[in-house]
């Protein structure tokens, strides 16, 4: 496989418990409720910042996955085995991935743990030490645009 470019844009979002990690990895998708979705969604990559319930690999940004396509579905949709969840018929996006790669280095939180969605780059994931590094000036519009990095919703 090939490494992303410095220049891939990457949003690095939570999952929130092993078992929506799990669902990337197996189904091939992260779900993200509209009305919860950053400014800045266009990404080549999402990268997962794993919160306290993942034990031992908590408080850190392990994996990766290139972005395929976006959908936007009920929450039921995504999963029918919870019809009577009280979100059951929001909107949700349904972001299609590529495999979970591992990065070379885990980025930990050392202080910053409540992590909503960080806009950064590879380059930037790649090269840092802490999460606070994955924090850059907001990038040019033209850089982000106003699309979903060449993919469609369908």
């Amino acid at each position: 496989m090939l490494e992303p470019d410095d220049d891939a844009r990457v949003l690095v979002v939570i999952v929130p418990r092993p078992r929506d990690l799990e669902l990337a990895r197996g189904a091939g998708w992260y779900r993200l409720p509209l009305n919860h979705a950053p400014p800045r969604l266009a990404a080549d990559y999402l990268a997962f910042y794993q919160p306290g319930s993942f034990g031992a690999e908590r408080w850190r940004v392990q994996r990766y996955a290139a972005v395929l396509r976006y959908q936007i579905v009920q929450r039921r949709d995504l999963l029918p085995d919870e019809p009577n969840h009280p979100r059951a018929g929001e909107r949700y996006y349904r972001i299609d991935l590529g495999p979970l790669c591992e990065l070379e280095q885990p980025v930990p939180a050392a202080r910053l743990r409540r992590i909503t969605f960080i806009a950064t780059t590879f380059g930037q994931l790649r090269r840092a030490i802490d999460v606070t590094d994955l924090f850059m000036p907001p990038p040019p519009p033209d850089v982000w645009g106003g699309g979903l990095a060449g993919k469609a919703i369908t």
